[in-house]
C-alpha cells in the first residue's frame, strides 16, 4: 500500500475561500474514489494561502477484480421461434466479450430474459488517481471564478504547478495548459523557490523546513495562543470575530504575530473607526482592556514569515496605522460640518441595484414598510415615529466621507451621526443595528426598531433581486442573497413570538415593484419558498434532525419566529413513546384525508351516532381555545401533552368507527371531524413528517 499526495499551487486564494476550497476537494475526491473498488485508508486535507492539498493514505495498487450480472435482452428478442440466435443476442453477445454457451435465462416479473456474468479485471490506482484528481480539481465550484488561459478552465485564482505523487512516482496530472511537475515551492515572498519533492513524506518535511505550515488548525493555534500572550503583556485581550480571525490566519503560510503601539492619545474620534483601521486595513486584532472592555493603544498584527526583522516590520505597521487613523480624524471631522437629514435627497445619486432605481427609491421603500409594519404590529404612535425617522435616515450615511473611506462602518456611522444630531436613542440604535447579523452567529440587533428595521431592508433586497432576475444556488450566490434570507430568519427566530406577519410584508414589499416595472411578475411564493429554505438550514445549523425541520417548516410561514422552539421540543421528546403514539395518529389522520377530495364542510354534532366518535368530537371542543391559548403563549411543551390525552380517544375511533360509511353524509362528517383533528394536531407541527429509529416514518 502507498500514500497519494495531490497538491494544487495557485496565486493567492482569497482567505475567506482557503478553508472552503479544501473542504470542497476532499469531499470531490471522497464522492469519487467510492465510485471505484479501490481500497484506501485515512483522506486528510490541507491549505495554504497559495495551496490545496489532499493526502490519501494507504492505497492498494489495484482495484478489486469484480464479477457483474449483465442482463440482455427478452428471450423473444434474442430467439426465434426456432431456437435460433438473433440480432439483439449476438450484439449483446459482442458488446460484452461472451460465447453463447455462457448465457443463462432469468424470470423477471413474468417475462424470460438472457443474462451473461463479466469478470471484469480492476483497474490499476494509479489511472484511477489520474481519472480522479483532474475531475475533482475540474468540479470545484468558487463562488467567484476566473479564466486565465486558452485551457477556459475556471478556479480561484490561476493555477501554477500541480504535484501529483503515488507512493515514489509521479502521476501524470494536468490541469488545462498546466503540466504535471514534481515540485512544488517555499514561502511566497517575492520569488518563491522550487523544491524537489520524492514521496509524500519528503513533502511535508520539506515544507515545514521552508516555513510553510500547511494545517489550518496548526496556524490558527499559532495566532490564537501568541495573541493572547501579547495582548495579555498589557492587560488586555485581543477582539475578533470567528469569520474575522480565520481570514487573519489564511492570509499567512507562516503566521508570526507581534505587538504594536497605536498613537490614539490626540486623535478623538469613535473607537469603531480605530478598530476598522486596525481590522480593514491592517488585517490585524484591536486589543481591549480585559476588565473594562475598553480600546487600549495597542493592536497584534501578523507576520507572513519569521521573526526575522520584526522590529523594522513592526515601524511599518505602526507607522501605517497613524497615517490611517489621521485620514479617519480628517474624514470624521469633515463630516460633523455636515447635516445628516440633508443626505437623504442625494441617494438619488447612489445606484442600488441595476434595474431596481437608486438608493433614494430603496429608502422611499422601506419607509413605507415601516409605516405597514406599525399597523400590522400596532405600534404605538412614538415607536411609529421612530420607526418611520430611522427608516429616513438609515442610508444616510452611505454619502458620508467616512463611510466611503471606510465601508464596514455603514450603519454603525450613520448611528454615531445621528445621535451627534440630537435624534433620540431609538431612532439612532436602530440606524447603527440595521446590518445585524452580518453573518451566521452575529450578534441580532437588541431594539426591537433595530430588528424590524433590518428585516424591512432585507426584504426590500430579497424581493427586488428574485423580482429582477438575481438567481443563487449551493455554489454561485454572487449577491449574497443567502445571506440576506438567513438574516430575516436569525432576526425573526430571536423575537419573543410565536408568529410574525411574514406573509403580508413581503406582500407589500412586492407591490411597489410591479407598479414600477410592469415587466415583472408577482414572486410571493418564491420568495416565502426561499425564506422556508433558509429557515431549514438555520434549524440544522442548530442542531435539528432533518425530519423535525421538515416538521416545523411546513408551517404556516408567519409562524417562523416560533420554528426553532417548536423543534427543539420535538428533538427533546424524540426518544419518548408519547410522541410517537402523537405521530402514528397524527399519519392515520392525514393518509386517510389525503386519499379524498378537500374536506371544506364543519362538523355537524346530530349526525355523529357512534359513542366514539361523539367522545372524540366532545374532546376536541373541549381542546381547541386551551390548545390555541397555550400556542399563543409559546407554551409549547404543555400543548404537546394536550395532544397526547386525545391519541387514546383517537385510536378507539379508528378502531370502531367506519368512517368510509355508505352513506354521504356520515361519511362527509367524519371527515370533517378528522379535518378538523388535522388541524389541531397541525398547528403545533406535521407530526407525520418524523421518522423513528426503525427508519419508517410514522405510520406503522
Amino acid at each position: 500500500m502507498k500514500n497519494y499526495l495531490f497538491e494544487i499551487y495557485t496565486d493567492e486564494i482569497p482567505s475567506t475561500l482557503v478553508n472552503f476550497g479544501a473542504q470542497e476537494l476532499k469531499s470531490n475526491f471522497v464522492g469519487l474514489l467510492n465510485s471505484y473498488k479501490l481500497n484506501y485508508g485515512e483522506i486528510q486535507s490541507y491549505s495554504t494561502s497559495h495551496r490545496l492539498v489532499v493526502l490519501i493514505k494507504d492505497i492498494e495498487e489495484k482495484e478489486e477484480n469484480t464479477l457483474v450480472e449483465l442482463k440482455g435482452p427478452a428471450y423473444s428478442f434474442a430467439y426465434s421461434e426456432g431456437g435460433e440466435p438473433l440480432v439483439a443476442l449476438k450484439k449483446f453477445l459482442e458488446t460484452n466479450g461472451a460465447k453463447e454457451s455462457e448465457i443463462y435465462i432469468k424470470e423477471i416479473k413474468g417475462n424470460r430474459y438472457i443474462f451473461a456474468k463479466k469478470f471484469i479485471n480492476g483497474k490499476d490506482a494509479k489511472e484511477i488517481l489520474l481519472e480522479v484528481s483532474q475531475k475533482a480539481v475540474l468540479s470545484l465550484k468558487f463562488p467567484h471564478g476566473m479564466r486565465w488561459d486558452s485551457s477556459n478552465i475556471e478556479f480561484t485564482r490561476p493555477i501554477k504547478n500541480v504535484l501529483s505523487i503515488f507512493g515514489n512516482e509521479l502521476i501524470g496530472v494536468s490541469i488545462g495548459n498546466i503540466p504535471f511537475s514534481s515540485k512544488t515551492f517555499g514561502f511566497a515572498f517575492d520569488s518563491p523557490f522550487a523544491i524537489e519533492i520524492k514521496n509524500s513524506d519528503e513533502y511535508f518535511k520539506k515544507l515545514k523546513e521552508n516555513y510553510i505550515i500547511l494545517s489550518y488548525e496548526d496556524r490558527k493555534k499559532i495566532v490564537e495562543k501568541k495573541s493572547f500572550e501579547i495582548a495579555k503583556s498589557v492587560s488586555g485581550k485581543p477582539v475578533y470575530t470567528e469569520e474575522f480571525f480565520e481570514s487573519v490566519v489564511n492570509l499567512n503560510e507562516y503566521p508570526t504575530p507581534f505587538l504594536c503601539n497605536l498613537e490614539i492619545s490626540n486623535i478623538n474620534i469613535p473607537d469603531c473607526i480605530i478598530e476598522s483601521v486596525v481590522k480593514s486595513h491592517m488585517k490585524a486584532f484591536p486589543i481591549i482592556d480585559a476588565v473594562k472592555n475598553r480600546l487600549l493603544p495597542y493592536f497584534i498584527a501578523v507576520k507572513n514569515g519569521p521573526s526575522d526583522f520584526i522590529d523594522i516590520v513592526r515601524k511599518g505597521y505602526e507607522r501605517v496605522a497613524k497615517a490611517r487613523l489621521l485620514d479617519g480624524l480628517f474624514f470624521y471631522h469633515e463630516d460633523q460640518e455636515v447635516r445628516f437629514e440633508s443626505l437623504v435627497n442625494d441617494l438619488s445619486d447612489v445606484v442600488f441595484m441595476k434595474g431596481l432605481g437608486n438608493m433614494l427609491d430603496k429608502t422611499n421603500r422601506i419607509v413605507k414598510l415601516a409605516k405597514k409594519v406599525s399597523e400590522l404590529l400596532l405600534l404605538n404612535k412614538q415607536e411609529e415615529n421612530d420607526f418611520e425617522r430611522s427608516s429616513l435616515l438609515a442610508k444616510a450615511d452611505l454619502l458620508t466621507n467616512v463611510v466611503k473611506e471606510f465601508p464596514d462602518l455603514q450603519g454603525t456611522i450613520g448611528g454615531i451621526y445621528a445621535k451627534n444630531q440630537r435624534e433620540n436613542d431609538n431612532v439612532s440604535t436602530a440606524i447603527a443595528e440595521q446590518y445585524l447579523p452580518r453573518f451566521q452567529g452575529d450578534r441580532i440587533p437588541l431594539s426591537n426598531l433595530g430588528k424590524l428595521l433590518s428585516i424591512n431592508d432585507r426584504i426590500d433586497t430579497l424581493v427586488g433581486s428574485i423580482m429582477s432576475g438575481v438567481s443563487f444556488s449551493s455554489s454561485k450566490d454572487p449577491f449574497g442573497l443567502k445571506r440576506v434570507a438567513s438574516g430575516i430568519v436569525q432576526i425573526l427566530s430571536s423575537l419573543d413570538a410565536n408568529s410574525f406577519p411574514i406573509y403580508e410584508l413581503i406582500k407589500a414589499s412586492v407591490n411597489p415593484f410591479l407598479e414600477s416595472n410592469p415587466k415583472f411578475s408577482d414572486q410571493t411564493n418564491e420568495l416565502i419558498s426561499i425564506t422556508r429554505d433558509r429557515a431549514s438550514y438555520y434549524l440544522k445549523a442548530n442542531g435539528v434532525r432533518y425530519d423535525v425541520a421538515k416538521a416545523v417548516i411546513s408551517l404556516p410561514i408567519d409562524v417562523l419566529p416560533s420554528y426553532l422552539r417548536r423543534a427543539k421540543l420535538i428533538m427533546k421528546h424524540l426518544g419518548s413513546e408519547n410522541l410517537e403514539i402523537i405521530c402514528q395518529s397524527h399519519k392515520r389522520v392525514s393518509n386517510i384525508l389525503g386519499s379524498v377530495e378537500e374536506v371544506t364542510c364543519s362538523v355537524e354534532r346530530s349526525l355523529l351516532f357512534d359513542n366514539n366518535e361523539v367522545k372524540l368530537y366532545d374532546a376536541i371542543e373541549e381542546s381547541e381555545k386551551l390548545f390555541r391559548e397555550l400556542i399563543n403563549n409559546n407554551d409549547y411543551d404543555a400543548a404537546l401533552q394536550m395532544l397526547y390525552t386525545i391519541t387514546p380517544l383517537i385510536t378507539k375511533f379508528f378502531d370502531n368507527v367506519l368512517i368510509m360509511d355508505n352513506d354521504e353524509k356520515t361519511r362527509t362528517n367524519r371527515l370533517a371531524l378528522l379535518k378538523r383533528l388535522q388541524t389541531l394536531f397541525s398547528s403545533l407541527a406535521d407530526f407525520s413528517n418524523i421518522v423513528f429509529s426503525n427508519g419508517n416514518n410514522s405510520d406503522k
